[in-house]
């Protein structure tokens, strides 16, 4: 069995393949745009460079991302047809693929997020600011997340109780998976969790 790394190593090959072989005019509806040999994309807050050339993803302030964010790009940036862009509207465990990831996406996402950033009201409302949040209907708090410029996810927030810590909710486009597959997505959602939670990218 080839080791972790020697996974990543592969998705990122395997996923700048894919990119290169994009039109430019798939990469500008994306919502990328071009820099002489790098494209731009927005991601919540930032602005990351997409150097297909150097094969190299980084921070505007020139620092690369980490291998998650890396494949959840250029996944991304590989989708070949337009799906329509629809509202965040569905939860995770709604989506047919879900069934046997609910767990899994519970603990990577759901459970995190109230153990970080959604523990209390005005933290979450901090960290949702900071990475570019929107506010939103539902709940006690809520916020609209451009994390890619063609797909939003909102965070529903509720505030504890005298019986129940507090939870969250988030809501997903009902075409998610015309985007991504259900890792990507599962991904995606961490990804979220972890930078309102103050991690970079």
């Amino acid at each position: 069995m080839p080791e972790p790394q020697d996974n990543l190593r592969r998705a990122t090959a395997l996923g700048f393949d894919a990119v290169d072989r994009q039109p430019a005019e798939q990469l500008t509806w994306l919502g990328a745009q071009a820099a002489g040999s790098v494209w731009r994309l927005q991601v919540l807050e930032g602005t990351l460079d997409v150097d297909l050339a150097a094969r190299r993803i980084a921070t505007a302030a020139g620092d690369e991302i980490a291998p998650t964010w890396r494949i959840l790009v250029l996944h991304y940036l590989a989708i070949v047809g337009r799906p329509e862009e629809l509202p965040p509207e569905i939860t995770f465990a709604d989506l047919p693929s879900a069934r046997t990831y609910a767990g899994v996406y519970h603990q990577r996402a759901i459970a995190r997020l109230c153990a970080t950033a959604g523990k209390e009201a005005h933290k979450f409302h901090q960290a949702a600011l900071a990475v570019g949040g929107r506010p939103a209907p539902g709940g006690d708090a809520a916020f609209d997340f451009d994390v890619f410029p063609q797909l939003s996810v909102r965070a529903i927030w509720y505030a504890a109780d005298a019986e129940f810590p507090p939870s969250a909710t988030l809501l997903l486009p009902r075409n998610i998976e015309a985007y991504l597959c259900t890792e990507d997505i599962v991904v995606l959602s961490e990804r979220l969790v972890s930078r309102l939670g103050g991690r970079g990218f």
